[in-house]
């Protein structure tokens, strides 16, 4: 027997066995583990397009908000002349602004809140960050949604606030603010006294993220530099790139440019919340490999009942001049066409609903939060191969099986 005549058996056997006596081409048993496939391929592939979406919007709102990298200078000191340093970030390609980072209580009409006031330049500070344009409801920060930021009247005595926490007070546009150190370091007849402070409401922000709508502030930077003892000293600049996404590149050049100085990028900021997404993909892609294990099992005791169903048929084709090898590559040919028909349908219906989600927003978390989709083809090959070689562990078993098929005696037996 020719070598590809009997190869092209093989694979006509092994089409029979999979459709058994089905006249779908696919015996109902079957059906069930190229189901058990499709459904774990299509849950994988969306549930991680769903996580990378998440991922990138997080990461949008993260550097949005707080800029793409941060230069400060190690141990918490402040950083001094900034201004030669701005220069030179600037001839190198780069937007740079200055920052004061301050503790502060807040009171309004309504009542007094803690929150994290950032003390800017109302002047550059757009050009790092895009929190504070105007608002933009299709994009991943909507920005000002109330006012708006005049840098002259800002420096003059403006704050703008984020959008819970100005809930929280009652506060509007032109409404004074008092600004309340947490400190008491301002000496006077009656002891020490907390420095204070009134500001006037310029505008109102929403980042797009609870928490920094809920604690964030920005004000002028004399003023917080007042609050932080600093004369002309800030704390860090923030710096933007222009390409987000190659933040670890930027960030390699501007510390081969700033030896000494602390680099960190939007990464950093957030770690907890980053790494918690991070975490929550690969986790949700453990629970989902259950769909394909549970397929897996199927697909052995298929094979297995198979094998027991149809010893004599493989005990004749042994007769006939077909070795153990060839037993083999019969059943791994029959899984293989089970897995890449699964994959395939996993495939298509998982590319289908991420394609109707990205075009129509059909899913919707708040009234104007899409839910985000961003398909990586990583994340494809990766759900590929995994299938493959859960495929390829099912039918170690079985195929263990063939070797104690003995052609003459089941001959014998059913002649």
């Amino acid at each position: 027997m020719g070598k590809n005549h009997k190869n092209r058996s093989i694979a006509f056997v092994a089409r029979r066995y999979l459709a058994g006596k089905s006249r779908m081409g696919i015996s109902r048993a079957h059906l069930l583990t190229l189901g058990g496939i499709a459904l774990g391929v299509m849950a994988l592939i969306v549930v991680s397009s769903v996580m990378n979406g998440f991922r990138e919007d997080i990461q949008k709102r993260i550097m949005g908000t707080l800029s793409e990298i941060r230069l400060s200078v190690f141990e918490g000191k402040p950083l001094e002349d900034y201004q030669a340093l701005v220069e030179k970030i600037n001839e190198a390609g780069y937007a740079a602004s200055p920052v004061v980072r301050q503790e502060l209580l807040v009171r309004g009409d309504d009542g007094t809140a803690p929150a994290i006031a950032f003390g800017i330049d109302g002047k550059t500070h757009a050009q790092v960050s895009s929190v504070l344009l105007p608002d933009r409801l299709n994009d991943n920060i909507q920005g000002i949604i109330a006012g708006e930021l005049d840098p002259v009247r800002f420096e003059e005595g403006g704050i703008i606030l984020g959008a819970g926490i100005a809930a929280d007070m009652g506060a509007f546009i032109g409404d004074e603010i008092l600004l309340i150190s947490p400190i008491f370091n301002i000496p006077s007849p009656f002891g020490m006294l907390p420095h204070l402070h009134t500001l006037k409401v310029q505008a109102i922000f929403s980042a797009g993220m609870p928490e920094y709508d809920q604690n964030y502030i920005f004000i002028p930077l004399g003023v917080a530099q007042s609050f932080a003892g600093y004369s002309s000293e800030i704390d860090y600049l923030e710096i933007k790139s222009g390409n987000g996404i190659y933040s670890k590149k930027h960030m390699k050049k501007l510390s081969a440019m700033f030896e000494g100085y602390k680099l960190e990028d939007w990464g950093d900021f957030d770690a907890s919340l980053y790494g918690a997404i991070r975490f929550e993909k690969y986790l949700m892609f453990v629970i989902l490999l259950f769909m394909f294990i549970i397929a897996g099992f199927n697909l052995t005791g298929s094979l297995l009942k198979i094998i027991t169903q149809k010893k004599p048929e493989l005990g004749l084709l042994k007769a006939l001049g077909y070795r153990e090898r060839d037993l083999r590559q019969l059943f791994m040919m029959q899984a293989m066409m089970l897995c890449t028909l699964g994959i395939a349908l996993g495939l298509i219906l998982g590319s289908l609903m991420l394609f109707i989600q990205a075009k129509t927003g059909l899913v919707k978390l708040e009234d104007f939060i899409i839910l985000p989709v961003k398909v990586q083809f990583s994340d494809y090959f990766l759900v590929i191969a995994v299938s493959y070689l859960l495929t390829w562990l099912s039918i170690l078993l079985p195929l263990k099986q063939l070797s104690d098929i003995d052609a003459v005696k089941l001959i014998r037996k059913n002649a």
